[in-house]
């Protein structure tokens, strides 16, 4: 993953905590349907020609599972990686899948530049607790060490309004850019993000909210509604 940053002029550094588990894999398929990003990697292609003898085209679908074992590599992550990344990354790192204060703190210990506050989109842990849930909490206990993204549920202006309030830096767009790329390509993901933008003004104006800085855009412009059957 680093060595994929680096190729690629990445800016940052972004590690998800949460891995998937080994099971069904839709990716094991003979074509470069959800593995494209390893078909077209200089360093994966050379390194399977080397071991089969031949080129990923003559056998794409045991290129598959070969990539397949690197993405799902079936074993887990531990905080003392953060030291790898570290030395061989002179970049920001950003952690992603935090959702508690505890782990907020071992963020800020372990040094890394940011977090993002996520569930993974809620398709990991059944059950789990919603992202915007904890976010207060954590942006109270590390907001003023390291820097906080939001994710996992943005869907519209408000949505973006309402993590921006509770004092996330920004937001990061999951499911509805893939929707846009999905029915439109290219074009529809810049639809996308420029609803979502103009949605975002919008529920700023109608609030009489001028801008998304702290002293005008905080918890104070929100009220918690517990609604009863």
């Amino acid at each position: 993953m680093v060595g994929y940053c680096q190729r690629n002029v990445q800016t940052c550094c972004v590690i998800s905590r949460l891995t998937d588990t080994i099971g069904y894999n839709p990716f094991l398929r003979a074509d470069s349907i959800g593995v494209e990003l390893g078909f077209s990697d200089p360093v994966f292609r050379k390194k399977f020609e080397d071991e089969h003898g031949k080129t990923i085209e003559e056998d794409m679908g045991t290129a598959t599972k070969e990539w397949a074992k690197k993405v799902f590599p079936g074993f887990s992550h531990g905080w003392e990686d953060i030291a790898f990344l570290k030395k061989h990354w002179d970049g920001p790192i950003v952690l992603k899948g935090i959702q508690t204060v505890e782990d907020a703190l071992k963020c800020v210990e372990v040094g890394v530049e940011g977090i993002v506050v996520s569930n993974h989109g809620g398709r990991q842990q059944d059950g789990g607790i919603a992202a915007l849930t904890v976010l207060p909490e954590i942006v109270e206990a590390v907001g003023d060490k390291l820097e906080i993204i939001f994710d996992s549920g943005i869907r519209c202006g408000a949505d973006v309004v309402k993590a921006l309030a509770l004092g996330a830096k920004m937001v990061l767009i999951g499911r509805p850019y893939v929707y846009g790329l999905a029915l439109a390509g290219e074009e529809g993901v810049r639809h996308v993000l420029r609803t979502i933008l103009g949605d975002t003004d919008l529920t700023l104006h109608l609030s009489g909210i001028p801008s998304v800085n702290k002293d005008v855009l905080n918890p104070s412009v929100l009220r918690k509604v517990n609604y009863r059957r």
